[in-house]
């Protein structure tokens, strides 16, 4: 029971410290904690999407971590050249398979 009430008041807290900048516009973030906000969204995905490229299904492995970065490069790579996401993700997901297929054509069990 103690849990469900830490869950409930932290999420009031949360929900109550982000509206109030959307519910008065004179209210807003002292200055050294807007000059960081830009970075969060970075930052929130770089926590999303690291641990799924370094460690794909949990556990460091070659035969997993390799395509994922390689397949992470040609995506970024492709993106920067052609500024379209699409581009992007077709490379990437393109290289990926690729090398998963190479890998199993070379008898590497994932």
């Amino acid at each position: 029971m103690h849990e469900l009430l830490a869950l409930i008041a932290s999420g009031v807290v949360t929900f109550a410290s982000r509206v109030v900048f959307l519910v008065n516009r004179k209210v807003r973030p002292p200055q050294r904690v807007a000059k960081y906000l830009p970075l969060i969204g970075p930052a929130v995905l770089a926590a999303i999407a690291v641990p799924g490229i370094l460690a794909p299904r949990g556990s460091l492995s070659l035969a997993e971590t390799v395509p994922a970065i390689v397949a992470a490069v040609a995506s970024w790579l492709s993106w920067r050249a052609s500024k379209q996401i699409w581009v992007g993700l077709l490379a990437g997901l393109a290289s990926w398979w690729g090398i998963l297929a190479v890998l199993a054509a070379m008898g590497v069990d994932r």
